[in-house]
């Protein structure tokens, strides 16, 4: 167990923090920045928040995209972060699994675990590009964040409803958290959440995986590509690819659990 010091007996060191604090922002933001925006954000001047991003730069923290002249995170980053997501998934074998799923429905196929209130993607198999591993979901309004809370404690949902929502409710917010809480009913009952253009402009689904204890330790995501499912169709047509679909993830959402049902997160 990793023992968390004293600070009266630690030395903070103010450039580490600061740029520790840079790199948990732009995670947050999930997109490209400026670094007008950042210095408005951190409270840097902009020449201190140059240096920040020249050193993260040159170790690979962050990128800047030379077109726009701005900055995301770094693929370092993700390779510090594997190395505490890779102590308790056997994510080799998740991979194999992941492509064995996708070479059957021909979709893109995401892995998602829970950081906080936010989902974070990764593991991808693609075959369209349309979602990159690091990339995060709100677990209030996103169909996979809602799997993760439909299977979460009530004490972790109510936090999570807390963070999204006014404290001093309207009785409209009421209106909504009760028509949400509802869905979340249904899909947890169900097995699976859907995703029909709600979200972005992609059609899909997603189910729970489940580790020890049967405590939700993952999220299996489907993101129908395909011209034929993306283009305005019938009901009809969407309603049946939804359906033949379904099964087939909710069988490898099954092999996936059976897989991790040692993990505890």
């Amino acid at each position: 167990m990793c023992a968390q010091g004293n600070e009266k007996n630690m030395q903070i060191i103010g450039s580490v923090q600061k740029s520790l604090q840079i790199l948990k922002y732009m995670a947050t933001l999930n997109e490209e920045t400026s670094i007008s925006d950042l210095v408005e954000a951190m409270g840097i001047n902009k020449s201190t928040m140059h240096h920040y991003l020249a050193t993260l730069g040159i170790e690979g923290f962050v990128l800047q995209n030379l077109e726009n002249k701005k900055y995301r995170i770094g693929p370092a980053a993700f390779e510090v972060g594997e190395c505490y997501l890779t102590k308790d998934f056997p994510y080799d074998d998740i991979k194999r699994v992941l492509q064995q799923l996708q070479r059957e429905i021909g979709q893109n196929i995401y892995f998602f675990i829970r950081s906080g209130s936010k989902a974070i993607c990764v593991l991808v198999k693609e075959e369209t590009p349309y979602m990159t591993i690091g990339y995060n979901l709100p677990l209030y309004g996103s169909t996979v964040g809602k799997v993760f809370m439909a299977n979460m404690a009530q004490l972790k949902k109510d936090k999570v409803l807390k963070e999204n929502m006014n404290s001093k409710l309207t009785e409209q917010d009421i209106k909504e958290r009760n028509l949400f809480n509802k869905e979340l009913i249904e899909i947890r009952l169900r097995g699976y959440a859907v995703n029909n253009l709600e979200y972005g402009e992609s059609r899909g689904l997603a189910v729970p995986v489940f580790g020890f204890g049967d405590e939700i330790v993952a999220v299996l995501s489907v993101v129908g590509i395909s011209d034929d499912i993306l283009a305005d169709t019938s009901e009809e047509r969407i309603d049946k690819w939804m359906g033949e679909t379904i099964n087939i993830v909710i069988k490898y959402g099954k092999t996936l659990s059976d897989m991790v049902h040692n993990v505890v997160l």
